[in-house]
């Protein structure tokens, strides 16, 4: 590649390469309980506005890393683990993106980026499957995401007071903060104010669960939570506060773990009921909500209106042009309307086949959590409270993708949720499995008295 290619591309930072250098020789080097940390700090602090052209290619920082992550992969052969649920639903989504994508625009340039879809996706994704084994390796990434939030949530405080990002300095973000009705609304490292506040958010329910681990895991959750809360308020984003709400309430739940079937029914008849109450459909709800906490819920709600209204131009493999949809479009793609919904995203980048194979993701991620839980009924609390705690996040993004659809690193943390879900089910299946061999193989062996007392039992 010439200099001139990658002078033509949005230079990085100096300071940026460095610390990717740093980084990727750490991912490659480091003990393997430690291996995710170098990704993690890469995705927290580093924006995605930053990239280096290679050829047609947009390499960005975190695409640097992730190539870092197959190097070690290869020289160590860490790819070993069995395949879930999950991970087939990944793996059909990606490839249902690419077909679709490619067949609308027709494009050389549409298969580049949907082939960068799936570089991401899957070296994510799998980097997280293969490097979490144990519920010891869940606690320690869940305790280092929210020490990485301290510094941003300092870094919040000081744009929230002055106006300025200090990441601004590492370039990828903008310096001056976005204003809205007089309130700063502070992103850091993310690329917009909603996506740094849903981040924080959707890490609570999994903080939380960190109190029952020991002492220093307590200190840990006390400076997150209170790091997580600061960028939720910063962020000035009602999306990211309901997130937040609903992944608490999701994690609430717990006390009802037993009960989740009438919960749901519950749930489902609630909303019929409302529906039969209000004139207009039910997600305006959204509308009548922001005008208690903010927000543009109306946007959202006549959004998915419009969507329904085109879904004739949209639902085999998605459109190129959604302008007419809305009042007001895109400034940076006068075609465009501003999609700020995760799901209809998915149906206008690739139809309706994708938006169904990504909520399939979500479906397997919540079931992968309702059995995790149910083979752990005899376990650890840490354990147990834990694998709810993810059905608890997931909750939170399902709803912040209502509010906005996700395109920075903030899907770094999205894969991880749901990597960490089905590598959660596999470790409790495999508990279970041993739980039920270990009464055969001890039956046939007398204990003495105070074994069978040691152990629980009563030998009187």
């Amino acid at each position: 590649m010439s200099e001139a290619a990658v002078n033509s591309a949005l230079n990085p930072n100096p300071l940026v390469i460095l610390w990717i250098a740093c980084m990727g020789i750490a991912l490659v080097l480091v003990p393997r309980k430690y291996v995710l940390f170098p990704l993690l700090m890469v995705a927290a602090y580093i924006t995605l506005g930053q990239y280096v052209m290679v050829g047609p290619a947009h390499f960005t920082m975190l695409r640097f890393m992730v190539l870092f992550g197959v190097v070690r992969m290869v020289l160590r052969n860490d790819f070993t683990f069995s395949f879930h649920a999950v991970d087939k639903a990944v793996i059909y989504w990606v490839i249902s993106s690419i077909v679709t994508y490619t067949i609308l625009w027709q494009t050389p340039q549409a298969l580049i980026n949907r082939l960068g879809l799936c570089f991401d996706s899957f070296g994510i994704y799998f980097l997280f499957r293969a490097y979490l084994a144990d519920f010891d390796d869940i606690a320690r990434v869940v305790s280092f995401c929210a020490l990485l939030m301290v510094p941003l949530a300092g870094s919040m405080i000081i744009e929230y007071t002055t106006g300025r990002n200090p990441f601004a300095v590492l370039n990828g973000v903008p310096l001056l903060s976005e204003v809205r009705n007089g309130h700063v609304r502070c992103q850091g490292s993310f690329r917009h104010p909603i996506l740094m506040g849903t981040f924080g958010a959707t890490q609570i329910p999994l903080i939380i669960t960190l109190w029952w681990r020991n002492k220093m895991s307590r200190t840990i959750a006390i400076a997150g939570l209170l790091a997580a809360a600061i960028i939720v308020y910063c962020s000035g984003s009602s999306g990211a506060f309901m997130a937040g709400l609903y992944g608490i309430v999701g994690l609430g739940f717990w006390f009802l773990r037993d009960r989740m079937r009438m919960v749901r029914w519950a749930l489902v008849v609630g909303l019929v009921i409302i529906q039969l109450i209000m004139k207009s459909p039910i997600w305006y709800l959204m509308a009548r909500l922001s005008s208690v906490t903010g927000g543009t819920g109306w946007h959202r709600a006549y959004l998915i209106d419009q969507a329904l209204r085109y879904l004739n131009e949209w639902w085999l493999v998605g459109t190129k042009v959604t302008a007419h949809w809305m009042p007001t479009g895109l400034l940076i793609d006068p075609t465009k309307a501003d999609i700020t919904n995760q799901y209809l995203a998915q149906g206008v980048n690739g139809g309706l086949l994708t938006m169904v194979l990504f909520i399939l993701i979500i479906v397997r991620a919540f079931k992968a959590v309702g059995n995790a839980t149910r083979d752990l009924a005899e376990g650890e609390f840490a354990d147990r409270i834990v694998v709810w705690s993810m059905g608890a996040a997931l909750f939170a993004h399902t709803v912040a993708f209502i509010s906005v659809s996700y395109f920075d690193q903030i899907s770094v943390f999205w894969f991880f949720l749901i990597a960490v879900m089905a590598t959660a089910h596999k470790i409790a299946a495999a508990q279970k499995a041993m739980a039920s061999i270990k009464p055969a193989r001890t039956a046939a062996v007398p204990q003495s008295p105070w074994e069978t007392v040691a152990s629980g039992g009563s030998w009187s």
